[in-house]
């Protein structure tokens, strides 16, 4: 039966935006031509995206891509993205030399990947080479290697995790109407006496220098060593990266929008290293924090929020909202946050996984992977795994009728 004359396409639309699920989205365009071609539409698909955020899918590690399985809410979505993907990166180009694609970040459906250079001697290689992909539609972009007018600015780095010299990321896309397939990445380089990062655009195709912030001048007036320090476990949420200090309670921060570094304090509830920083919604930054109480040995996630300036400027004031008790009788461990999404790594207080390395074949049991939206603050089992890892790639998507592609 033809649809009423008064629903016309412009009120279609606004209905179907207010369809939270995109499992209910995929249903709807499958009912009639007409639906479909609207729910098709990239204005459409653009508008649905900025209001409903993508749900986690999986996650990716060392051993390759890891799907949601029942009962997990999205088990179906992430079944039909797993089957339509190539999570093993095959497109890429190999290397005659055996240099291996590692993963080194995952966000709005691209997934960076690096590989060390060739070698050229003693001299250390910074920069890496870098690949941006949509492994949902295989696609891969091969960036340019840093100019070496900007490469200059580099001295004494210092080396990370992967055995790099630099640290690539992705910049989470911007909801303000751009090219859906246009991206940025970041690259970081931390040394003896200052921080740099540059900046590539694939709409220019080319680096820029974007931030350089000496040590003696980003930790004035903290009273720490003189030391340069080491930062980690990069994080993001609303428009911010953050790193954790290695040796004390703070964090690094950089801006991406005004590209400027700063530092600040962990809240006082929180361990530097088990912690998540989330996007807590309303605008708002929030932080999961595993604590452990030895007086009963039970373990609880403590959620806290950071309270906003009355003129909206971010503040080091934090309120613990909520602290949810975990199941006795395990140990936890924070392995990865994108946007809303925790993933947690769960396994029995007998098992130890002291000496077994993250890169190891050993088949270890009773390994559980659990997933926590900051928006229900429950828990969801995502996977078991049969292998130890130390940190995982959240990936979130939309289902494959929802995703254009991104590159």
């Amino acid at each position: 039966m033809a649809s009423p004359a008064l629903l016309t396409d412009d009120l279609l639309s606004d209905i179907f935006l207010r369809l939270a699920e995109p499992a209910d989205l995929v249903r709807t365009a499958a009912a009639c031509v007409p639906f479909r071609r609207l729910v098709a539409d990239r204005a459409f698909l653009r508008r649905y995206r900025s209001l409903h955020p993508a749900p986690l899918l999986g996650f990716l590690d060392h051993n390759g891509f890891h799907p949601a399985l029942p009962p997990h809410a999205s088990a179906p979505a992430a079944r039909a993205v797993s089957l339509a993907a190539d999570f093993s990166f095959s497109f890429l180009p190999a290397s005659s030399t055996g240099r291996g694609w590692v993963v080194r970040d995952v966000r709005d459906g691209r997934v960076l990947l690096d590989r060390s250079p060739e070698d050229r001697g003693d001299e250390p290689q910074v920069f890496t080479e870098i690949a941006v992909c949509d492994p949902l539609h295989r696609r891969c972009v091969l960036l340019p290697p840093v100019p070496v007018d900007l490469a200059t600015a580099v001295e004494h780095p210092l080396r990370l995790e992967f055995d790099r010299w630099c640290e690539p990321f992705l910049v989470p896309h911007g909801a303000d109407g751009e090219d859906e397939t246009s991206f940025e990445v970041i690259c970081m380089v931390q040394c003896k006496a200052k921080l740099v990062a540059f900046a590539f655009s694939s709409t220019t195709g080319e680096w820029r220098a974007v931030a350089s912030m000496a040590w003696r001048d980003l930790m004035a007036g903290l009273g720490v060593s003189s030391r340069s320090p080491t930062f980690s476990g990069r994080q993001y949420a609303r428009g911010c990266f953050y790193w954790v200090m290695d040796w004390r309670d703070k964090l690094l921060v950089l801006d991406a929008g005004r590209m400027e570094f700063s530092i600040a304090d962990v809240p006082p509830s929180c361990h530097r290293r088990q912690i998540a920083v989330v996007e807590a919604g309303e605008g708002r930054v929030g932080m999961l924090a595993l604590r452990d109480h030895v007086a009963d040995g039970a373990v609880s996630l403590h959620y806290t929020v950071r309270r906003d300036d009355a003129d909206g400027s971010n503040s080091n004031q934090w309120q613990v909202e909520k602290i949810i008790p975990l199941d006795p009788g395990f140990r936890y461990y924070i392995r990865g946050a994108m946007e809303r999404y925790t993933l947690l790594l769960r396994f029995p207080e007998h098992l130890s996984l002291a000496g077994v390395h993250v890169s190891s074949s050993a088949v270890i049991e009773d390994l559980e992977c659990f997933s926590m939206d900051t928006k229900t603050l429950q828990l969801e089992r995502v996977c078991e795994l049969n292998h130890h890892i130390m940190r995982a790639y959240v990936y979130t998507n939309f289902p494959p009728s929802l995703s254009p592609q991104s590159i």
